[in-house]
């Protein structure tokens, strides 16, 4: 890489460490905390029930990658601690095989970044996610579960122009998706989250982070009725330009990628209660933090 490209490619990433978020910032970043999907993907609450959900997730960072995936930011360090209820309640009414339900996510984040530019530290709430209605679908003999949705990410976390962290994005989000879960034996289990992310731009900055398509996935084996352990992760891919003021960002519009990879442990102590462990390990990363992440999560009805 040449030395002005270069320059203006760590000015972008310092500009994307004044607006960061666990998983929702500029420059290619995104509200949807990506890989939380590998769980029963496709499965909604009976109608007439509310299911809880808790995310829990610790995220550790020693890079910052460039668009050849190089370490772009000397010294960079990113730590997060993120906690997110979530609440999906299925409405009574049933049309033939398929339901309606509705949800909420509410993020709590803890974030410290070291860069060039400073260090900073800050625990507040994160941008809220509304779902407001999922249309589920079971096939008769219940090997096949599916649902499609489409989640919307508001700017209700903390934010400042000229703060080294921030836990909301201070943009709005829509997340059109579709989650399946497929059982192709009754000891196996095969479950994506296929999404699609496109974000306004922030007001603040009039910076434009472009639309992102994420994939979640997960391949599981059932022990026994109690235990199942999988393969795990997910793939990210922006596919248009990160913009200023309508313009590309140089160097090819900042566009952003990431795989993960790891094992996930799953314990059921009852047919709609359990807890999950899992770890992911990203690499062929561009234009992100490189990191791991390590899951907890939680669900049981209410």
């Amino acid at each position: 890489m040449s030395r002005t490209p270069r320059k203006l490619a760590v000015a972008i990433a310092l500009t994307w460490l004044l607006h960061s978020n666990a998983d929702a910032t500029e420059n290619g970043l995104i509200s949807y905390p990506v890989g939380v999907n590998t769980v029963l993907n496709g499965v909604l609450p009976p109608p007439g029930d509310t299911q809880f959900y808790n995310y829990t997730l610790y995220y550790n960072a020693n890079k910052f990658a460039g668009a050849g995936g190089q370490s772009l930011i000397p010294g960079f360090h990113l730590n997060t601690f993120a906690d997110a209820p979530r609440v999906v309640h299925t409405w009574g009414a049933t049309f033939g095989p398929f339901t309606v339900s509705s949800g909420a996510i509410v993020p709590f984040v803890y974030l410290h970044a070291s860069t060039p530019a400073g260090t900073g530290n800050r625990t507040a709430l994160g941008d809220v996610i509304l779902e407001p209605w999922l249309i589920g679908y079971a096939n008769p003999s219940h090997t096949f579960f599916a649902f499609f949705a489409t989640d919307v990410a508001v700017p209700s976390g903390a934010y400042a122009p000229n703060r080294i962290t921030n836990t909301g994005l201070n943009t709005y989000a829509l997340m059109p998706y579709l989650s399946t879960t497929w059982f192709p034996t009754a000891a196996t289990e095969i479950s994506t989250t296929t999404l699609v992310e496109i974000n306004s731009p922030n007001a603040a900055t009039h910076y434009h982070s472009g639309a992102v398509a994420t994939l979640d996935y997960l391949f599981g084996y059932s022990i026994n009725r109690k235990v199942q352990v999988g393969v795990q992760g997910y793939f990210l891919k922006q596919f248009t330009d990160d913009t200023v003021n309508g313009v590309s960002v140089p160097g090819g519009g900042f566009r952003g990628q990431a795989v993960a990879i790891g094992p996930q442990i799953r314990y059921m102590w009852s047919q709609a209660a359990g807890i999950v462990v899992k770890y992911q390990h990203e690499f062929a990363v561009r234009n992100r933090p490189q990191g791991d992440k390590l899951w907890m999560e939680i669900s049981f009805p209410l």
